[in-house]
């Protein structure tokens, strides 16, 4: 079982497809929420893995088929699970992604593979087995929150769960949980994403800086992967706050943590120059300088700092953006911050980045945020 197999969440696939991407490099999409690496599952891959925050499983690759034919897939699964399935107990596990596969039961499916698999080496157990296989009916992606451009067909695909995962949960570290909270505060699972974003194949990132830091929610999970922090606001209250909140939330003293008031505009005589580092931040849009023009020059500013900093770094951060922005057309010139978006790109170039991905995010009815991640141009 050479290969893994990665399920992402409903919510954003191309986000998922894009993180996985950040993380792990190439990658081959049978399904918009199903991507498959060239890689065995170990402890290397486990550690990577957990820093993705839209992974909703993760199975050893088995197969899959396009194939609708009842009998075949039954004789395809089986024959596989045969050859990889290791002796203990076992139990059938399915799925359906947005409306399935016509004319496919995946209850049936269930039973029928399970009866071919039973044996003494290998029996059943639905509460507590050894290894679960599981089949994934992936049909038509129905609802999404999110417009996909990507399509593909129907198909069944079906491997074994690896047993040493487990899908990140966030009870205890939501924003109203923390000791210092604003309603401003950005969700983990969000925080998460736009640091799993500013990955690069090959590399894990040393050095985290957010000169907008907030409440702290970013630095929060990248504390939590292990990663030096270096933080700043110009809000006296929010440098307070995070200070409190870090604390909270650090069970490793090993860490550097570093906390100051600070303008983004001088965040390089404050840090001085770092490597290995990300820059991931969401700009405090809520304050009326994000609504004019010092919040664009606040924001290039963040750029051009950062490019002193660490000329190999990358910048993951939202901005903001209309709710037409949600339809996501490559071709449509959407306002983010209150300009066009080709304007920004040409200040982003300018500041030497590249816009290496971009992808509206939805808050509410009228709002969405762009999530933007820039890459150094040379």
């Amino acid at each position: 079982m050479s290969q893994s197999l990665l399920l992402g969440s409903g919510w954003h696939p191309p986000l998922f497809r894009s993180e996985i991407n950040a993380l792990f490099g190439d990658l081959k999409v049978l399904h918009p929420r199903i991507v498959l690496l060239d890689e065995s599952i170990d402890d290397i891959f486990l550690t990577r893995v957990s820093r993705a925050a839209l992974v909703d499983d993760l199975l050893h690759f088995g197969g899959h088929s396009y194939d609708s034919d009842f009998d075949s897939i039954v004789n395809e699964i089986s024959n596989w699970c045969k050859e990889n399935l290791l002796p203990g107990s076992f139990a059938v596990r399915s799925k359906k992604l947005g409306s399935g596969i016509e004319n496919i039961s995946r209850r049936d499916l269930e039973k029928e593979v399970g009866a071919v698999l039973f044996s003494e080496k290998n029996p059943v157990n639905l509460h507590d087995p050894d290894f679960e296989v599981v089949i994934i009916a992936a049909g038509e992606v129905e609802g999404e929150v999110h417009r996909d451009s990507l399509f593909t067909d129907p198909c069944i695909v079906w491997g074994i769960r690896e047993n040493n995962w487990e899908k990140t949960n966030y009870i205890g570290r939501q924003p109203m949980e923390r000791p210092f909270f604003k309603p401003i505060s950005l969700e983990p699972r969000l925080a998460k994403l736009l640091i799993s974003l500013a990955h690069r194949k090959g590399t894990t990132p040393q050095n985290f800086i957010d000169p907008f830091c907030g409440t702290g929610g970013i630095a929060i999970e990248a504390l939590l992967q292990g990663m030096d922090i270096f933080v700043s606001d110009l809000d006296p209250t929010m440098v307070h706050g995070v200070k409190k909140n870090l604390s909270w939330a650090n069970d490793n003293e090993e860490n550097i943590i570093q906390v100051e008031k600070c303008s983004v505009k001088n965040i390089v005589d404050l840090w001085g120059s770092k490597e290995n580092s990300i820059f991931v931040f969401d700009p405090p849009y809520g304050r009326n300088a994000w609504k004019s023009d010092d919040g664009l020059e606040l924001f290039l500013s963040a750029l051009e700092q950062a490019l002193i900093i660490d000329p190999n770094s990358v910048i993951s951060t939202m901005l903001p953006a209309g709710s037409e922005s949600l339809e996501n057309n490559p071709d449509t010139d959407y306002i983010v911050m209150g300009r066009p978006w080709s304007e920004i790109q040409k200040e982003v170039n300018k500041r030497g980045w590249k816009v290496n991905l971009r992808s509206p995010v939805k808050v509410h009815k009228s709002l969405a945020r762009m999530v933007v991640v820039c890459h150094p141009l040379h």
